[in-house]
């Protein structure tokens, strides 16, 4: 199989555009911090790298290589842009154009709902098994169109996942620290336990191109697996911290105002 170029140029200008419209904004005049900047350009940079170019073709016939993309937009880059307060400055443009579309959507009932914690979790959870355990998973294995969607996912459910659980943005609900940091918690289990049972199961869950054998696409499946039950862990880790750490903030704010 291949990936038309139509992909890298999709891709390639919606990245560009969008960290483009970032700088321009000027976020250090909204109240976003230079490490939040650097945050959101480097979830750019990395999405770039696994959405255009030689990595995003490769996927398309190895599985463990779509694992990394699957592992790094959905787990990694994400939140990465989230941590960047996007929708804080997009809320505050100087575009009023920006500002009224996305104070617009930001009030309808529908988008509202979608960031809240519990459905988000759902959302990414849903993401997680459909593209690993149904037939989704062949599908994207053996469509190039299909595999490419399923990237898509991948980053807008993350999207919408980690935001109501990160802070920096504008939040439609009120989520408390302890509920942030036990949801973050909680998806290291169906993150972990996918990661090991393809690095443990011996059967193919997937086609295999025509010029790989059953045993090398194990092995393959294998490399997956390992790949996504070590780093989502690791990932996992890094943004349980750092929710940890804003709550432990949080209670010292409380603290000195109640003194």
């Amino acid at each position: 199989m291949g990936l038309s170029p139509i992909w890298d140029l999709f891709f390639g200008l919606a990245l560009i555009l969008k960290s483009a419209w970032y700088f321009q904004e000027r976020p250090s005049s909204h109240g976003v911090s230079k490490i939040r900047q650097a945050s959101f350009y480097l979830g750019m940079f990395l999405a770039f790298i696994l959405l255009v170019g030689p990595i995003a073709h490769a996927a398309i016939n190895t599985f463990w290589i779509h694992m990394v993309q699957h592992v790094g937009l959905m787990m990694l880059i994400s939140p990465l842009i989230v941590l960047g307060s996007p929708i804080k400055v997009a809320v505050n443009s100087r575009d009023q154009r920006v500002k009224k579309l996305i104070r617009g959507i930001g009030r309808n009932i529908f988008v509202r709902q979608l960031f809240r914690p519990e459905v988000g979790f759902l959302i990414f959870l849903t993401i997680l098994i459909l593209t690993h355990f149904s037939p989704l998973a062949n599908a994207g294995m053996t469509n190039p169109n299909v595999h490419m969607l399923e990237l898509v996912m991948f980053l807008v459910g993350g999207f919408i996942y980690y935001y109501p659980v990160m802070s920096g943005n504008p939040q439609p609900f009120s989520v408390p620290y302890a509920a942030r940091v036990l949801s973050l918690f909680a998806m290291m289990l169906p993150e972990t336990m996918t990661g090991f049972f393809l690095y443990s199961g011996n059967k193919l869950l997937h086609d295999v191109p025509m010029n790989m054998s059953t045993m090398n696409g194990i092995a393959d499946q294998h490399k997956g697996g390992a790949i996504m039950w070590a780093m989502g862990m690791l990932i996992d880790a890094i943004w349980i911290a750092m929710a940890a750490y804003d709550w432990i903030e949080n209670e010292k704010r409380i603290a000195g105002a109640d003194d």
